[in-house]
């Protein structure tokens, strides 16, 4: 048996249009979805992904969702992995999780670490300790209501006001495909400006929006450059953790 870790915690970003459902209009036919539905379709595609390239069929996965998800949200997660076909090994909030990924990494002795996660729909904030090689999270904090696609949307109405300005007889808001570009391209963009790996000198930062230099140099005026290490890609930090622990869990 296989099992692998996935970083599935960004799936909170999928809202629901009408009474908690997400309704797909991809299709010549209407269809309603539930978020743990779309869920599980990723995790379909990502179960098939990984057998594909360890030629062994995937049983069982350890998920990550949000340090701050409510039971409800954890509940749904629970089920997307069920409708998947995988067996829940482990559920992990992804604040610990990217702290095991990075003390695998880097063999912590006796550390206070702060977890800055920064992704696509939410923010996590976590105080932990490693001591005598236990790994326990002091306090969380954050925000579910905030994310990388909150700076997408205002780069995007930006451009879109700037759009405006110079063609008052064209209504982008009102082509939805051309939104749907503009908004790609703005999201490309901001990672485009936020790219650059030699500058990296974090302690333990996790998700994409953690590239942005700004907000790297706010952490370390606040807590002091020498404090801040940068070692895992901040996209996988989380799922890289996930994959530990499904390694010990198999062995």
């Amino acid at each position: 048996m296989v099992y692998i870790g996935i970083d599935l915690g960004t799936t909170y970003s999928c809202v629901s249009s009408k009474a908690g459902y997400v309704l797909n209009k991809e299709t010549t036919k209407e269809k309603f979805l539930k978020p743990e539905e779309v869920s599980a379709e990723i995790l379909k595609k990502l179960k098939a992904n990984a057998e594909k390239h360890l030629s062994t069929k995937v049983t069982g996965a350890v998920v990550t969702v949000p340090a701050l998800f409510h039971e409800n949200q954890i509940s749904a997660t629970k089920r997307a992995v069920e409708l998947a076909g995988l067996e829940l090994k482990y559920l992990l909030e992804e604040p610990t999780s990217a702290a095991i990924a990075y003390n695998h990494k880097k063999k912590f002795e006796n550390s206070k670490l702060l977890i800055f996660d920064f992704g696509g729909g939410t923010l996590d904030i976590s105080i932990a300790e490693i001591k005598d090689k236990n790994l326990e999270v002091k306090a969380v904090g954050g925000d579910t209501q905030i994310g990388g696609q909150d700076f997408d949307g205002k780069i995007m109405k930006y451009s879109i006001d700037e759009f405006a300005k110079s063609s008052s007889n064209y209504d982008l808001v009102k082509k939805p495909k051309l939104i749907k570009r503009l908004r790609a391209a703005c999201k490309e963009g901001k990672e485009a400006l936020s790219f650059n790996l030699s500058s990296y000198n974090i302690h333990i930062l996790v998700g994409g929006m953690t590239r942005i230099p700004f907000l790297q140099q706010k952490l370390a005026d606040k807590f002091g450059k020498h404090k801040l290490k940068f070692d895992i890609n901040p996209d996988e930090a989380v799922a890289h953790g996930a994959a530990i622990v499904a390694n010990a869990i198999e062995v």
